[in-house]
């Protein structure tokens, strides 16, 4: 009669569908006989009480009550007092890390063991205070059987209740920002760390008053209906407080909202019919079920973080340098310079921010598929648990139903959507960090690759998916390679313009925008396709070239350009004279604000040549790609300024005809 309800001799419990057809016509029978059993219960009210004062030995049953309460109250005082000795420790705990940031392990582990002090000095002194006072050697008086079992299952219950709570909100961090898992606020945190504890408490003290009735043998039917009660009743908060919560929870908050309400509602199903049917409480159905819940939701919240964290390291991630040749600003005839920088040294702002864009794209898509991992996980587990056995649904590997057949051919088709978008964020995210961003390298080649993946991807993962169906895939195969052999022998041309493509944008030869010269055509590159590239000539017309035909390319808009011209002067003027000049000229242009985002190299000049009665100057500057033309008419006209006001004439060099009257003809030639 003092056995534990849980040692009571019945079956573990086993989800299995024939089982539970089975006990379906002995479940009426087994509630009329618990109810039966439950209202006899006030008749044995007087035996308990013998059971539990030993016959009246230990006193009357208010005085065994009252010992029985100051016992639990003493222990709760000593769990206080070392709560308050640790309570420096509990603040030094509150400033580990910033908000939201990944706490380490050890932080974690420190943090439990100091909240798990308390209800560790409560367990000790609860049951050696047991022991002290109510033992056969009780310093009180000699506690029954009963009594003396009663006291120790309240202890260790309320132990088990309270280290739960500690367990299961540590991870929320309250009152600890630097240790939270969860990405929720303090206010968030701090209500759920309540319902948790009113759960928990719901459950602990109706699995003490029930095991308490057992032990005194009250009956077997009111304490089952206590703990049916009591689970109807956490079920019913949970699914209520879930709902409440749907509208603040995101992303996975919502699906793990709805995996814990099935869960909920299926082990509030297994919690009842499992008691009302005689079985064991399934205590382990029940804490697997709670600890996987748990788990991927503190998983999700760490790996939340731990993307958060990814993410800013790869906004942060350096822009990859380019290199290129410019001519000595000293002295044009030393060998060209090498040249590092960043490849976003010019707008590197905008740079910046395309990269954040991409890398949360990027993530984005990461923790998508996550999350469809972290479901199908659970919903493995809970199969695994309530002894839900989901291969048998699916059929065997050599020949499934088909349910199966559809299923598979879903994962797969899941599979491939995903990897075709973390390909294309990955892809977006890399050429985020090229040289001019979107406005370049990315707006070219990504819409190329773009359609390939998705062509390659989308191709293997169909096919994948009608051999699961049972599609039989071979001549599917076998005219991809018809064609591919008809492609091989009968379009050399067609094959050498991909080709050529392909390595010309990988080595990035031009891009959209560019001006660039190739084979017979030129102009800026408005568009590229598989086999061509279109050129739009200054003059208007469109060239539809293909990569074949392109031959050398020359690309006059990287880098830096060079642009020169020449000036003649008279013969008389001084060349130093001249050459001050225009270096004046060109520290006034770079004393622009305007001008000066615009040259790279300042404007400079010196004696190229001398013809009869003139010299010839030779003028240059370095500027950025296609902004030589506006810049050289503005070095015209300053020039033109400066050259009047230091009253220095154009020469003219053209050849002259003079005839003298009254004379043959004679040429004369006057420079």
């Amino acid at each position: 009669m003092a056995e534990n309800l849980s040692d009571a001799p019945m079956q573990p419990l086993s989800v299995n569908v024939a089982d539970w057809a089975e006990s379906a016509s002995q479940l009426g029978k087994t509630i009329v006989d618990l109810t039966r059993d439950a209202m006899n219960a006030p008749g044995r009210l007087g035996q308990a009480g013998q059971l539990l004062t030993g016959g009246g030995a230990a006193g009357s049953v208010p005085e065994v009550l009252f010992a029985f309460a100051l016992m639990l109250i003493c222990a709760i005082g000593v769990a206080c007092l070392v709560g308050l000795a640790l309570r420096s420790q509990r603040h030094r705990l509150r400033l580990i890390a910033p908000p939201f940031e990944l706490p380490s392990a050890f932080a974690l582990l420190r943090a439990g063991l100091v909240d798990a002090a308390p209800p560790a000095a409560y367990l000790i002194a609860g049951l050696g205070g047991a022991d002290l006072l109510f033992s056969d050697h009780g310093l009180v008086f000699h506690g029954s059987e009963t009594f003396q079992s009663v006291l120790a299952m309240a202890v260790t219950t309320s132990s088990i209740v309270w280290f739960a709570s500690v367990f299961l909100s540590l991870p929320l961090g309250v009152g600890r920002p630097g240790l939270r898992l969860f990405p929720i606020d303090e206010t968030d945190a701090a209500v759920l760390r309540s319902f948790i504890r009113h759960v928990l408490l719901l459950g602990g003290g109706s699995w003490t008053a029930a095991s308490g009735l057992y032990y005194c043998w009250i009956g077997e039917g009111l304490p089952r209906l206590i703990m049916v009660a009591a689970g109807l009743l956490a079920g019913a908060m949970c699914v209520r407080g879930l709902a409440r919560a749907w509208q603040h929870l995101v992303g996975f908050g919502k699906v793990w909202a709805v995996l814990a309400v099935s869960a909920v509602i299926g082990l509030t199903a297994i919690w009842v019919v499992a008691l009302l049917s005689g079985r064991l409480p399934p205590f382990r159905e029940l804490l697997e079920t709670v600890l996987v819940l748990i788990g991927v939701a503190a998983a999700d919240g760490t790996v939340s973080l731990a993307l958060v964290r990814f993410r800013r390291h790869l906004a942060a991630g350096k822009i990859l340098t380019r290199r290129f040749y410019e001519p000595r600003p000293d002295s044009e005839d030393q060998p060209l310079v090498l040249v590092e920088e960043p490849a976003a040294a010019h707008g590197s702002q905008a740079i910046a921010a395309e990269m954040g864009r991409a890398a949360g794209e990027l993530v984005d898509r990461i923790h998508e598929a996550l999350h469809w991992g972290q479901t199908i996980v659970v919903v493995l587990l809970l199969a695994h648990f309530w002894s839900v056995d989901l291969g048998a649904l699916l059929g065997p590997a050599g020949a499934r139903t088909w349910f199966g057949s559809v299923v598979d051919a879903g994962f797969t088709l899941l599979a491939g959507w995903y990897i075709w978008i973390l390909f294309d964020a990955s892809l977006a995210f890399r050429l985020s960090r090229e040289e001019g961003g979107p406005q370049s390298r990315a707006r070219t080649i990504q819409p190329l690759l773009h359609a390939i993946g998705r062509l390659v991807i989308g191709a293997v993962a169909v096919m994948s998916a009608l051999s699961s169906l049972g599609a039989n895939i071979a001549p599917l195969l076998a005219s991809a390679g018809v064609i591919g052999i008809a492609v091989g022998f009968g379009a050399q041309t067609l094959v050498r313009d991909l080709f050529s493509g392909a390595c010309y944008l990988i080595e990035d030869v031009f891009r959209v925008g560019d001006y660039i010269e190739g084979g017979s055509a030129k102009g800026v590159v408005e568009r590229i396709t598989f086999r061509t590239v279109a050129l739009r000539h200054q003059n208007g017309p469109l060239y539809f070239v293909p990569y074949g035909s392109l031959g050398v390319v020359r690309n006059n808009s990287r880098d830096w350009v060079i642009d020169k011209f020449e000036i003649p002067l008279p013969h008389t003027v001084q060349s130093e004279r001249v050459r001050k000049l225009v270096k004046k000229v060109g520290q006034e242009m770079l004393e622009d604000e305007a001008l000066a985002k615009l040259m790279v190299g300042p404007l400079k000049a010196k004696l190229l040549r001398i013809e009869p009665g003139v010299k010839v100057f030779r003028c240059k500057f370095q500027t950025l790609p296609e902004r030589q033309f506006e810049l050289r008419t503005e070095a015209y006209r300053r020039l033109e300024a400066a050259l009047a006001e230091a009253e220095i004439p154009f020469a003219d060099s053209t050849s002259r005809i003079a005839v003298y009257p009254g004379t043959s003809v004679a040429l004369q030639a006057v420079a």
